[in-house]
């Protein structure tokens, strides 16, 4: 299949043989993956999260609750991108063919193909390229949230520049209830794609996106999805979604390395579109002397060009670390943190919260105001006095806090933070 062209290809060459006949086990002591059923607690001992939280060289300095910006990587990511980096600089070698492993552990954790499966800098590198790889004209009218992250909404606002697309945003339902109504009533006839948030990074919110996906496709509408604030945090099927891009980061709830994303690109439009970017990996042929050039039929030729592969091994290895723990225990205790935080901020009449109580509705994040203060300050007060690292939310003007309950947090912290915010509060 296309996407093996890579790993065939290296392995014809002489060098690379002998380097993976040995030079790749100088480090393999280091990165033994931990068991996670044999090396831990059952789930049910308390001290079972203790031992996860131990997997982070988080600084005690202050407590860090905002994976939605950056997740911290556990010392397995860590260590991996040091020893693949010292392999591969040893005998000055790409590594290009050990990338595929990545793409399957990802392809199998969102239950997609491993040909829909491509490995990108950010979420943002991939949304640039939906954008530029489908065919818009002038005109035509591109749906989006007044939600959206800056990353994930800049390149339509730049494809509008540029091509002259129509941009229509809408307001969500922040209960969550009719969020699937908001864009069934602004889709026209014009409408020729649709750009929502899995989760958004404003208040958490988690939407419809199956259905959305769904009523998109009925009227010939493409989707992409921002998957930035989903992906390692909620259990994700693309394959029952369906959705024609989903682009995600490896650096929030993935706890991978800083410089990785994933775009996927659904098998049925790949044979439609051209990559934007083009290069060595990206062709299935290519012959200069004849001007030949015939794209890999899938995602992995957006993978041009000499990349860095210590740091692709080591998003593998925090596809791992999920993994072996499992994704729906980690949405479990994330979703357990969470409803504590939401429940307690209730209690506070000065205190808004702006997140979804229902579950189906909402996830790990939680987002609040407190009332007659400015989220600026909030935010140094809680991060100079109390050591707290969370992150304000100016995003449709919400002028709001932003929380994120991660693995390594417990309900310690939580309760911590709960009384800062009350002191907050009520001075």
């Amino acid at each position: 299949m296309p996407y093996f062209k890579r790993r065939d290809f290296l392995k014809k060459s002489v060098l690379s043989t002998a380097f993976f006949a040995g030079g790749l086990k100088l480090f393999s002591e280091n990165t033994k993956a931990i068991n996670y059923t044999t090396d831990f607690p059952k789930d049910n001992d308390p001290e079972y999260w203790k031992k996860i939280r131990a997997q982070f060289i988080l600084s005690n300095d202050r407590i860090y609750i905002n994976t939605a910006s950056l997740g911290p990587s556990p010392k397995s990511v860590i260590d991996t991108i040091t020893d693949w980096t010292i392999k591969l600089e040893t005998i000055c070698e790409t590594g290009h063919e050990e990338d595929i492993h990545t793409n399957e552990k990802i392809a199998k954790l969102l239950n997609a193909e491993v040909e829909e499966i491509a490995i990108t800098r950010n979420t943002t590198e991939g949304i640039n390229s939906v954008t530029h790889c489908l065919p818009f004209k002038e005109g035509d009218e591109i749906i989006m949230t007044k939600d959206e992250h800056v990353g994930g909404a800049s390149p339509w606002v730049a494809l509008a520049k540029e091509k002259g697309v129509k941009i229509k945003l809408v307001d969500l339902d922040y209960t969550g209830e009719n969020n699937l109504t908001v864009f069934k009533n602004a889709i026209t006839e014009k409408t020729k794609a649709v750009m929502f948030s899995h989760v958004t990074c404003s208040t958490g919110m988690i939407l419809p996106a199956k259905e959305i996906v769904a009523l998109c496709r009925s009227k010939n509408i493409y989707t992409c999805v921002d998957g930035a604030q989903a992906v390692g945090m909620i259990d994700i099927n693309l394959k029952d979604i369906n959705p024609d891009f989903y682009a995600s980061s490896g650096h929030k709830w993935l706890l991978g390395p800083k410089g990785t994303g994933i775009l996927f690109i659904n098998k049925n439009i790949i044979g439609k579109i051209n990559p934007v970017y083009v290069g060595a990996y990206t062709d299935k042929k290519f012959d200069l002397n004849n001007l030949e050039l015939e794209y890999l039929q899938s995602a992995q030729r957006e993978e041009y060009g000499t990349r860095n592969t210590a740091i692709t091994i080591a998003l593998g290895k925090a596809v791992d670390f999920i993994t072996e723990i499992g994704i729906k225990k980690i949405e479990e205790r994330e979703r357990e943190l969470a409803a504590y935080f939401k429940n307690e901020l209730v209690k506070n009449k000065k205190i808004e919260l702006l997140t979804p109580l229902k579950p189906e509705y909402s996830c790990a994040i939680v987002t609040f105001r407190i009332k007659n203060k400015n989220y600026n300050e909030v935010q140094k007060e809680l991060q100079e006095k109390y050591k707290f690292r969370v992150r304000g939310i100016y995003e449709n003007k919400l002028d709001a806090i932003r929380i994120s309950c991660s693995v390594h947090n417990n309900m310690d912290e939580l309760k911590s933070l709960v009384e800062a915010i009350n002191a907050i509060a009520n001075s």
